[in-house]
């Protein structure tokens, strides 16, 4: 009978060193300090894409990563960051950096905006045109 209190006391701790390890390697949103990104419309090699440039990521993680993904019914280009502070699950290291390039081959024609998410919500880094 006195081996089932310290049983359920270790399924506990191993519940919680699992619920730990789960929390700190899941991405978590990374808000960009406002002003800090610029975009413009360029091109390479006959092909069009839209350059965002930014201040270097020097946080402490593990991975850092930056998306950026296209939303054609707003018309905007929307770029995210994240960041996992460590993963004990693997010795993966990511860590993005500016400038980021987004093709524009598949874009349908219209202005856009490129924005991004800060500590006060939505700000916009620039705009461009798809003829």
């Amino acid at each position: 009978m006195k081996a089932m209190p310290a049983l359920v006391v270790v399924l506990s701790l191993l519940v919680v060193a699992l619920v730990a390890m789960l929390w700190v390697s899941t991405p978590k949103p990374w808000p960009v300090s406002q002003g800090t990104l610029k975009a413009k419309k360029v091109s390479v090699d006959g092909h069009s894409f839209v350059m965002i440039d930014g201040d270097a990521m020097n946080m402490l993680g593990q991975i850092q990563s930056i998306n950026v993904e296209l939303d054609e019914d707003s018309k905007k280009l929307i770029v995210d960051r994240c960041i996992v502070r460590w993963n004990p699950f693997s010795k993966i290291i990511v860590n993005n950096q500016w400038p980021v390039f987004y093709p524009l081959d598949s874009a349908k024609p219209g202005k856009y905006s490129v924005v991004y998410h800060t500590k006060e919500g939505e700000a916009t880094a620039g705009n461009f045109d798809v003829p």
